[in-house]
This record gives structure tokens, C-alpha cells and sequence, in this order.
């Protein structure tokens, strides 16, 4: 059985790490007017080669703080394009029917937690929400094969949660190179002939919204701020990658404009909740840093609890830490869905409207 404290504690640092890293970024065109001057690099002078074909994608799912055990768990005209990086500035979530284990088998290597950017559908239109996935890298592996299984499952798109996916073309391969320096992450990937150009049937916003998936995670998985990241194809620079220019490193897209305004940390799709309290965290950017928590009967329309959360901010381009914790002592056994949903006080006349994150979990 996992140790719910150990992993718990491992969450808890990296959804303190994910959210600390959103730092409010200049306005687009301010980014790309102070593009990095960076040495071009050849594949011989990456740091380290990092091959994932042994990892097979087992992805399984976190245990969560609180007590709470993790099991597994659109339309917008407005187009993110990644821009050049500024000079970075020193500091320092499968499908429940196809996960792993939460137990890696024998001589398989060190299970580890990674932050994961997968897409979902806001008012907004697509947006990158975050999910913390259990995966395998090998014995004594360093912070490149962390950060390189991170990509993988972001590519891959095994989703937690039913309602997040990969914007990546089906049979893009796994990453083979990752470097993390204190001035930028270098990613290669495999595929120079299919991935230069955006493919037929996929959007100028869905191929931007698909290399913003491998910046943020490579850098909530880096763990060391808002790196720039640059990309390559088979260890070599390219002037496109899906169509977006990739011939220098690139910084993340602003955050409100790419990522979900609110998103739930824990408990995950698929959960099975037992004791009497229920602990809920997240990230969220909300009107006056109201969140409101729900439970709802999976089946049915009973609500179990309706309740308002503050997050820690609201004023600013970044998300913000919010949790709760909510007695269930009295509740029914069963399925229940979980959400939490961000304050809109014109109901939808200004604005997209309210953004909302949802799990399905069960309580024991």
C-alpha cells in the first residue's frame, strides 16, 4: 500500500512549487521585443541524452494531503501563441479504466510525482489544466529523466481526469532529450519529418496550445521558475515546430489567457475518499478570490455541500492557492462529483463566464 504521508507530503510540495512558479509575465509583444540572444546549441553539447522507451507511460496516480488517497481523477476565438523568451530570471493529472498501478512493479525503477499540463474545455475555449501523475523513471534518475517523464505523459495524454487530453497528433513519440540548466530546458523530440509542419485538421490555436503543454510542464517540473524553454527536432534547431516558430527559446504564454482559472489539486478523478473530512486544494484566479466548493451526488441531484473558499489572491497574471476541508461524516457511500467553480458576478454578461473544475470521486 502506498505510505498516504510520504506522497502526500510530495504533493503538497509540488502544488506549493506549480503555484509559487505563476508569476505575473509581461504582455505578449513585450516578450517577444526582448527575445533571448542565446547560443544555438548542437545535440553534443545537451547535458544529458534521456531516452523514455523503457518507461511504457505507466502513469498512476498521487496520494493526496489531507488523508484523501488519489486512485486515479469548446469553443475560443482568442489564439495563445508561444513567444521568445526574455532572460529568465533566477529563483528558487490515463483514463481511471487504463492506469497503472499505484504500485510499480518490481525492479521497475523510482516512482516519482510530476506535474502534468493536459487540455480541457473552459468558457474561454481550450485551456491547459494541470494534473499530478505517479510515474516511473530509472533507480537514481536526475532531474532531466523527471522532467523528460513529465513531457511524455503531457504528450501521451493518459488524463487523470476523463475531461483533460493531449493536443500533441496521435503517435508523436515519447521525448528522447532533456537538459535543465539554470538558464533554460532544452527538449528534443523525435519526429522531424511529421512534427515540423501543423498537421491537416489541427488549429493555428490547438498546435500553440500544444507546445505551451510542453513549456509549463517542463518548467513546473524543473522546479526552478519560469525558465525559457527551446525546443528542438531530432537534437537539432528548427525554425517551426507544429507550425510555431521554435528557432529560439520560448517563454509561456500568459498565464490567464492559457491555463483554466481554476483547477483542482487534489482530490483527483477517481479517488476513493474515506474518514469524516474531505480536504480539497487547488489553484484558481477568481473575482475577489471567491471559489466555491461542491458536492453533488453523482446520480441524482442531491448536494451534499455548496460552500465558498478564499484562495490567497486574485489581483495579478498568475493563479493562486486555495483549500477547504469539509465534513462528510454523515455522507451515503457512492460516486459523488466534486467541483469547484470560480465567482462571476455579472453571470455572464462580462466576460466568458465562470470557470469550473470537476472529479469524480467516491466516498467509502
Amino acid at each position: 500500500m502506498t505510505d498516504r504521508r510520504d506522497a502526500g507530503d510530495d504533493l503538497a510540495r509540488l502544488v506549493r512549487e506549480a503555484a509559487d512558479q505563476v508569476q505575473p509575465r509581461p504582455a505578449l509583444d513585450a516578450i517577444r521585443a526582448r527575445t533571448v540572444t542565446a547560443p544555438k546549441e548542437s545535440a553534443m553539447s545537451i547535458a544529458r541524452t534521456w531516452v523514455l522507451g523503457g518507461l511504457g507511460g505507466a502513469v498512476a496516480t498521487a496520494a493526496v494531503i489531507g488523508g484523501v488517497y488519489l486512485a486515479s481523477s469548446n469553443g475560443g476565438d482568442d489564439h495563445v501563441t508561444p513567444g521568445p523568451a526574455a532572460s529568465p530570471t533566477q529563483s528558487v493529472e490515463p483514463t481511471p479504466s487504463e492506469s497503472a498501478s499505484s504500485t510499480p512493479p518490481a525492479g521497475a525503477g523510482e516512482t516519482v510525482t510530476v506535474p502534468v499540463y493536459l487540455a480541457g474545455d473552459t468558457p474561454a475555449g481550450v485551456r491547459l489544466y494541470r494534473e499530478f501523475q505517479r510515474t516511473t523513471i530509472p533507480e537514481g534518475g536526475d532531474l532531466n529523466e523527471k522532467v523528460g517523464a513529465a513531457l511524455t505523459a503531457a504528450i501521451a495524454g493518459h488524463a487523470l481526469d476523463r475531461d483533460h487530453r493531449t493536443l500533441w497528433p496521435e503517435g508523436t513519440e515519447p521525448v528522447t532529450v532533456v537538459a535543465v540548466r539554470n538558464d533554460g530546458i532544452s527538449i528534443s523530440l523525435a519526429g522531424a519529418s511529421t512534427l515540423h509542419d501543423r498537421p491537416a485538421g489541427m488549429s493555428a490555436q490547438e498546435a500553440s496550445l500544444a507546445v505551451e503543454q510542453l513549456i509549463y510542464t517542463a518548467q513546473a517540473a524543473a522546479g526552478q521558475g519560469r525558465l525559457p524553454v527551446q525546443l528542438l527536432l531530432d537534437e537539432k534547431h528548427t525554425d517551426t515546430i507544429l507550425g510555431v516558430p521554435t528557432a529560439e527559446p520560448l517563454s509561456n504564454g500568459p498565464v490567464l489567457d492559457t491555463l483554466s482559472h481554476v483547477n483542482i489539486s487534489s482530490p483527483a478523478e477517481g479517488d476513493e475518499v474515506t474518514g469524516d473530512t474531505l480536504r480539497v486544494t487547488g489553484v484558481a484566479n477568481s473575482f475577489e478570490a471567491n471559489v466555491v466548493v461542491k458536492l453533488q451526488r453523482y446520480e441524482g441531484t442531491y448536494v451534499a455541500f455548496q460552500e465558498p473558499v478564499t484562495a490567497e489572491g486574485w489581483m495579478g497574471e498568475k493563479l493562486f492557492p486555495f483549500s477547504g476541508s469539509f465534513d462528510i461524516s454523515k455522507l451515503e457511500p457512492g460516486k459523488y462529483v466534486l467541483t469547484a467553480t470560480t465567482d462571476d458576478p455579472s453571470g455572464g454578461a462580462e466576460g466568458p463566464g465562470a470557470y469550473t473544475d470537476s472529479k469524480v470521486i467516491t466516498v467509502r
